[in-house]
């Protein structure tokens, strides 16, 4: 019974120490690309080209909002919707929204 109590403790002091260790507490900067925002560019930039139909350019905008809408970064996730609305219209609509996008990752720094 006591080595069950041990190690209750045991895990429950490490919790602790792990929910307190945090080695950054400094809030991200929005001007900056962070991990969410760099994912969806990667995709983005990956999958452009071969997004020729309808549904290519669906599939993709899902796959690119998947990160961006977690991303604090400016511009991604807000042109990541756009991105995703262009997609269900007429080619001329997904172009700017694929313009818009790609100009908010390279904004933030972005490099293919």
């Amino acid at each position: 019974m006591r080595t069950r109590h041990t190690t209750t403790l045991a895990v429950a002091l490490l919790l602790g120490l792990t929910a307190c260790g945090s080695t950054d507490d400094k809030p991200a900067d929005p001007t900056k690309l962070d991990a969410s925002a760099s994912l969806a560019c990667d995709d983005f930039a990956s999958d452009y080209k071969a997004a020729q139909t309808k549904q290519a350019r669906i599939d993709l905008a899902n796959k690119v909002n998947k990160w961006a809408q977690s991303s604090i970064t400016n511009g991604i996730a807000d042109n990541a919707r756009a991105l995703a609305r262009g997609a269900d219209a007429s080619p001329g609509a997904w172009q700017i929204g694929a313009d818009a996008f790609a100009k908010s990752c390279l904004d933030a720094g972005w490099k293919s």
